[in-house]
Order: structure tokens, then sequence, then C-alpha cells
């Protein structure tokens, strides 16, 4: 599990960050690894469980939890691509 965590004061916190977990879930797929978004980071920091536990990790200044990245190998085949749908482009002159 990785954890993506961004400083509050950061303006573009939340789309940095998302930008990180979408770059950690490409390079996973590359190596052969299966990854899931899991969406509650935000939430979980902000408890006092979760901020206990980032103070132990040596994590004082303030952060919000932007998403955990679970990897881990799937077992059986990778599923294929579905194939791509014409006339879903439209050009506009």
């Amino acid at each position: 599990m990785l954890i993506v965590l961004a400083k509050k004061d950061w303006p573009n916190r939340v789309y940095d960050g998302s930008v990180v977990m979408e770059n950690l879930m490409v390079a996973a797929h590359a190596l052969g690894v299966g990854s899931c978004w899991i969406h509650r980071a935000k939430e979980e920091f902000e408890t006092p469980w979760g901020k206990e536990l980032l103070k132990s990790l040596g994590i004082e200044e303030d952060y919000e939890g932007i998403g955990h990245c679970a990897l881990g190998y799937a077992e059986g085949e990778t599923p294929k691509a579905a194939a791509r749908k014409d006339g879903r482009v439209y050009y506009i002159k």
C-alpha cells in the first residue's frame, strides 16, 4: 500500500496528488502489477488515529491524504481492453 499525501497549504495539492496516483498506477501496470485507488485518505488522516499514525512516521507538518494505492498481483489472466467504438470523436470546424 502506497499513500499519497500533500501539504495542505499547496493550492494544487489535490490535482498534483491525483497525477502522482495516476503515475503510480501506470508504472505498476507497466511492471505487470495490479493497482487500485482507494479514495478515503483525506478522511482517514483527519482522524486522531490518522494524525497519530503520521506522527509515528515522523510526518508532523499539516498534510492532506490524497489516496491509497493498493498494489498486488492478480490471479489469472489480465483482461483485454475493449475494442474502440467508431464515431466517438467529433471534429468541429
